[in-house]
């Protein structure tokens, strides 16, 4: 019996040990299988993001598929291009066009936009910049080059403008006979003022109302007196309003109405006041009234024979302005402009007087061009009448006030109503210094200013040593 309970006994706890165990090894199991699954999940997690995050396996293999895709259109457009110039020798862009529908790339001309993008067929892709040397140039584009554009619309005369490096035509203002508008990367704007015959604007220094200027390769002179000294043709006698009209064939270097010129405030021209002064004359870089003559007449002369050449110049749009200490050609009033763009003037500490308004005149810059293709400057007086001329031409009242039109305040571009041919500003907003010199102590202003309702063609006149805060300039350029 106690041989039997023995056994018994042993048997029970050895099943006992058995089950104890049993017991442990599925509880180790169950953990197990948790961590296995959580880990199971993080490498999910883990993978599909590999699959499917902006960097992952599925958008990097879409991306290769479309880099292959677009490659292969861009290969078959190079393909057309090449096939379009081995048949003809300046392939237009129809001829192109033609090409890209033979290699399937287009099935239409329309899928190629007046920019030049073509949208291909399936799989369709954008592709710009292939096509920018067969677009023609014309508004909208920017001249990659001193390029010319022919506005069929306007006058005979003057239908062919030039649009120098760096500058697009605006689609909107893009006729001749109603101001075209040119525009700079950086936002300035100018309008073409057309001038059909040189004539009408220039003469040599001799005068006397029988000049004859012709353009002999790159040298303008008179062929009645043989001269190459070229001087102003202005169309006044003397200053005020509503004396604009009568054609000053006279030239007296200094006396009068005239243009190139200095003031020094003496009839001899050897005065050392205002042009004489050496504060002034250090200010723009000379040393004497003589060296600032010459670089004067120097200046008239490439202006003159550039207007000759190219039939007209360009002038600011708007009154000069100033961004920072850039000069620039932008309406001051718009909500983008307001806060960057102030309206020069000679009150201003930076500028002074006409000195440093002509001096701004000259630092005006074209962006991302190398600027060797076009001359800033201060208005030339015999350019404010070539400017009235052509507007008076095209019916525009330029020789009466009107206080409806003047712009009231010292913001270029806020008087809405005071534009004349895409030019603002004429009526009032400032009096414009210009180049031109009255008497032996003056320099010439042009239009009206705010609270003075003038006529667009009025004359009036100070010292260039004033700093009147209501005169400003206005931005002229012409191309080389």
């Amino acid at each position: 019996m106690d041989k039997f309970f023995n056994y018994y006994k042993t048997k029970t706890n050895k099943n006992t040990k058995i089950k104890k165990y049993r017991n442990r090894n599925s509880g180790i199991t169950l953990i197990a299988l948790v961590v296995t699954i959580v880990v199971l999940l993080i490498l999910a997690g883990i993978s599909i993001g590999a699959l499917t995050s902006d960097n992952g396996i599925i958008n990097q293999t879409h991306d290769a598929k479309n880099d292959t895709e677009y490659a292969g259109w861009e290969e078959q457009i190079d393909l057309a291009i090449i096939d379009a110039e081995s048949k003809h020798r300046n392939p237009s862009l129809d001829d192109i066009k033609e090409e890209l529908k033979n290699k399937g790339v287009i099935d239409d001309y329309s899928q190629v936009d007046k920019d030049g993008v073509i949208t291909t067929n399936e799989p369709v892709y954008e592709i710009a910049g292939k096509l920018d040397d067969y677009i023609p140039f014309g508004p909208g584009k920017f001249a990659d080059k001193n390029e010319e554009y022919t506005d069929e619309t306007s006058n005979e005369e003057y239908k062919t403008v030039t649009v120098p490096e760096g500058f697009k035509i605006l689609e909107e203002a893009s006729k001749i006979d109603d101001g075209l508008v040119i525009q700079d990367k950086n936002g300035s704007q100018f309008v073409w003022i057309p001038v059909s015959d040189i004539n009408n604007m220039a003469q040599c220094s001799t005068a006397g109302g029988s000049c004859k200027l012709k353009l002999e390769g790159n040298e303008l002179k008179c062929t009645t007196h043989n001269s190459t000294e070229i001087v102003g043709k202005l169309y006044a006698t003397e200053t005020g309003e509503n004396k604009f009209g009568t054609v000053n064939t006279t030239y007296n270097p200094n006396s009068g109405l005239r243009e190139p010129a200095v003031v020094t405030n003496s009839s001899s021209g050897t005065g050392t006041s205002y042009d004489g002064d050496s504060t002034n004359l250090s200010q723009l870089g000379y040393s004497n009234y003589s060296g600032f003559l010459t670089a004067l007449k120097k200046q008239y002369k490439e202006m003159a024979t550039s207007v000759a050449k190219y039939k007209g110049f360009y002038v600011g749009r708007y009154e000069l302005g100033l961004e920072g200490d850039t000069p620039v050609s932008k309406n001051a009033s718009t909500e983008k402009n307001k806060d960057k763009v102030i309206t020069a003037d000679a009150g201003s500490s930076s500028l002074k007087n006409w000195y440093g308004l002509y001096k701004k005149c000259s630092e005006y810059k074209v962006p991302e061009v190398n600027n060797l293709l076009v001359t800033s400057s201060m208005i030339w007086g015999s350019q404010y009448d070539a400017m009235m001329n052509w507007m008076q031409d095209n019916e525009k009242n330029i020789t009466s006030s009107n206080t409806s039109k003047q712009n009231n305040s010292y913001v270029t571009g806020q008087g809405t109503n005071d534009v004349i041919s895409n030019v603002f500003d004429l009526y009032a907003c400032h009096r414009e210094w210009t180049l031109e010199a009255y008497s032996y102590n003056s320099r010439v202003r042009r239009g009206g200013y705010s609270g003075l309702s003038d006529s667009p063609s009025c004359r009036g006149y100070g010292y260039p040593t004033l700093t009147y805060s209501n005169s400003s300039s206005r931005l002229t350029l012409y191309i080389k």
